[in-house]
């Protein structure tokens, strides 16, 4: 399944790169300054960031799952924020949440085969 994990994890690279670019076209039109360096996006960030040190696949999947958890609940929060307030904003978050449950979703239907094959062997 490691052939198949990375696939998907590319995936969600890529589209978790998309939504950096979103976010920070919707801070420049807002007159904002997107953070712009890593230390300062371990200093703000919601869901911290644990190392991926042990190549396990399922450790690899159990971390990417909790971390698209805390993104759920982070971008939850900034959608209801921005509901009735924003609209633009409210819209590119919304996007970017239906992602990341999908994200999780994909990882849960891995982890969930592993699983499965494991307990028919």
């Amino acid at each position: 399944m490691r052939g198949t994990v990375a696939t998907e994890l590319l995936e969600h690279a890529n589209e978790e790169l998309g939504h950096a670019d979103l976010l920070a076209n919707r801070i420049l039109q807002l007159g904002g300054t997107p953070l712009l360096s890593p230390e300062e996006w371990y200093k703000m960030t919601n869901c911290g960031y644990e190392t991926p040190a042990d190549p396990y696949v399922e450790v690899l999947l159990d971390q990417n799952i909790k971390g698209e958890q805390c993104a759920i609940e982070a971008y939850q929060k900034l959608v209801n924020i921005t509901k009735d307030k924003d609209i633009v904003t409210y819209n590119i978050l919304l996007s970017i949440l239906a992602d990341e449950i999908m994200h999780e979703e994909d990882l849960q239907a891995i982890a969930e085969d592993i699983q499965l094959m494991k307990t028919r062997k």
